[in-house]
């Protein structure tokens, strides 16, 4: 069936496209766009609650299809276009920018090494050209581009080890390299589809794929032979094993079926569902050590599931537009989401609440703003802050000051909690 996906100024027909591709084909819009973020204060004796909404323009915004978290849990690199964003999350700033000059097309996919030192990025646009490229996080500078594949990128996958890299894409293939080679060892042919999701198994032994050829396959990391291939009823956006490697949950969404599927990879059989009725789930984030599945969906929400019982535990709302992407970071305290509005929230992963709101305020730019859910904030540039009031007498600058304060907004991001203002 043909899914018509509107982008914009752009609309494009495919056949079985996913969804989760919006963002890596979408052009940025031409124009600006104010992003209202509530802020809080104490008001002063006597007078009525104050309201106050923090208004930022930014923009031409790029749709954030592609979040990951550094090993030691301190960077958190952002998918942009021609660009990856890194943002220091203990000093709550954006660090620098890498592979700037070097990355030629929307980025849809991140992984860091093992050690923490070096960046894959998938790039490239529907239809175009693409790369795999490894970049150095300390010099910002692409270090090895592979020849394999030609074509988008949309999936990348690093085993646990970090000896190995997978990457799958438009041209229905997946690529196996060597991270200490930097060389070829692998090439799977069997689907029928573009490759939306690669991942490697706990242990290392298996790696699974999802296409949009409506299949989720099982390799056997080394020979890469088929071990099982698990059918769906639509294309599968995304796949993620279980801790303990023996489930894998399958992100299905069409028009046939929209649902996380937990299946077990050794036999195929469904254990649970989770169905999701007229919600399409753009991806599947397994939590590394726990039962949480992270779910980026089209209904501009991110939701997380209980993996041992299907339960939804929370179904977290304030992004303005389609959730493409998550991110968990090592030690399970926080995640991220990444949304078609441009815009990156960070969560507390003990109560879901939400700690900041990180915005790169112009495309391919060092110009930034965080946010916090109290309405604290720091940024590169306070000329991109308006204020909307009422019961309020403060002028806009002394708000800006009230509000503009870097060291509480590194303690709501490293999840201290912090309380709003006085107004004067």
């Amino acid at each position: 069936m043909n899914t018509k996906l509107a982008f914009g100024l752009t609309t494009l027909m495919c056949l079985g496209l996913s969804s989760a591709i919006e963002a890596q084909t979408a052009i940025p819009a031409p124009q600006k766009h104010s992003l209202a973020l509530p802020a809080t204060a104490t008001p002063a004796s006597g007078q009525p609650a104050p309201s106050i909404e923090c208004v930022i323009t930014f923009g031409p915004s790029v749709p954030i299809s592609a979040l990951a978290f550094s090993p030691d849990g301190n960077l958190l690199a952002v998918g942009g276009y021609q660009d990856v964003s890194l943002w220091d999350l203990a000093n709550a700033a954006l660090s620098k920018r890498v592979g700037v000059g070097q990355i030629g097309d929307f980025v849809h996919a991140l992984a860091f090494s093992k050690d923490g030192r070096s960046l894959v990025v998938a790039e490239g646009t529907a239809y175009g050209a693409g790369a795999v490229r490894i970049l150095d996080i300390e010099t910002g500078q692409v270090t090895v581009t592979f020849q394999e594949p030609k074509d988008v990128v949309y999936s990348l996958a690093l085993s646990p080890d970090g000896n190995l890299l997978a990457a799958g894409g438009a041209d229905a293939l997946v690529h196996i390299w060597s991270m200490d080679e930097k060389k070829l060892v692998g090439t799977i042919e069997d689907h029928g589809g573009w490759v939306l999701g690669v991942s490697f198994s706990p242990d290392g032994k298996f790696l699974a794929t999802a296409s949009a050829d409506t299949t989720s396959q099982v390799w056997e990391v080394g020979t890469w032979k088929s071990v099982k291939k698990l059918q769906q009823a639509d294309t599968v956006h995304g796949s993620a094993f279980s801790a303990d490697g023996t489930l894998l949950a399958l992100a299905v969404g069409g028009p046939n079926d929209r649902a996380i599927r937990i299946r077990r990879p050794t036999d195929a059989a469904q254990i649970r569902a989770m169905d999701l009725s007229l919600v399409t789930p753009l991806d599947a984030i397994w939590a590394p050590k726990g039962n949480r599945i992270y779910v980026p969906c089209d209904d501009n929400t991110l939701k997380v599931y209980n993996g041992a019982d299907g339960g939804l535990i929370a179904s977290l709302s304030g992004h303005g537009d389609w959730v493409y992407s998550a991110a968990v970071n090592p030690d399970e305290t926080r995640f991220a989401s990444g949304s078609r509005d441009g815009t990156v929230k960070l969560w507390n992963a003990a109560d879901h609440k939400l700690l900041a709101t990180l915005v790169q305020l112009a495309p391919r730019t060092d110009e930034w703003l965080i946010i916090t859910a109290q309405g604290y904030l720091a940024t590169s540039s306070s000329g991109a802050l308006q204020w909307k009031t009422a019961n309020v007498t403060a002028p806009p600058e002394t708000l800006t000051s009230l509000f503009q304060n870097p060291e509480l907004v590194q303690k709501s991001i490293a999840g201290e909690q912090i309380s709003p203002p006085a107004l004067p």
